[in-house]
């Protein structure tokens, strides 16, 4: 299984809509982190077909979306936040605490516009980066494991 991970796109749509049509066809989910809710929703209505999860940011103002939520893929638990209600600019502990609370094996915040992956103890970490920036993470799960790809386009 291929998961694009996309955040902090702040009004960059040409960045994400180059990294949305890259790997539309060869991903089988797309998670948004935040930041840049209008900017998905455009990608959304040209490709509705697109499957995807997502997260509202610091600046999603008036968003409906969860700040953070859990899901099943490929038999693994994904824990996604834009990572600002977990403070994540001054530590990455509380986060990975709540990771570890619902069993997570992989855990993907945005927020700092700074890539970053880390394996902690059984726990996979990622940071995409900022869209904005050209910034974005790939996760393949595949029977031999998890393995996590910062990207830039």
């Amino acid at each position: 299984m291929r998961i694009i991970v996309i955040s902090d796109s702040h009004r960059a749509k040409g960045n994400l809509f180059e990294i949305v049509e890259k790997h539309m066809n060869s991903s089988d989910l797309f998670i948004f982190l935040g930041d840049g809710e209008d900017d998905f929703d455009s990608v959304l209505a040209l490709y509705p077909d697109l499957k995807y999860e997502r997260v509202a940011g610091n600046c999603d103002w008036y968003s409906t979306y969860p700040l953070y939520k859990s899901i099943k893929a490929n038999g693994k638990t994904i824990f996604f936040s834009h990572g600002h209600p977990f403070h994540v600019k001054f530590g990455y502990d509380e986060i990975i605490r709540e990771a570890r609370s619902v069993k997570a094996d992989i855990c993907l915040f945005g927020h700092t516009h700074n890539q970053y992956t880390n394996y902690d103890n059984g726990l996979y970490i990622m940071n995409p980066g900022s869209v904005a920036d050209g910034r974005y993470g790939i996760i393949d799960i595949v029977s031999g494991g998890i393995d996590l790809n910062p990207q830039r386009i």
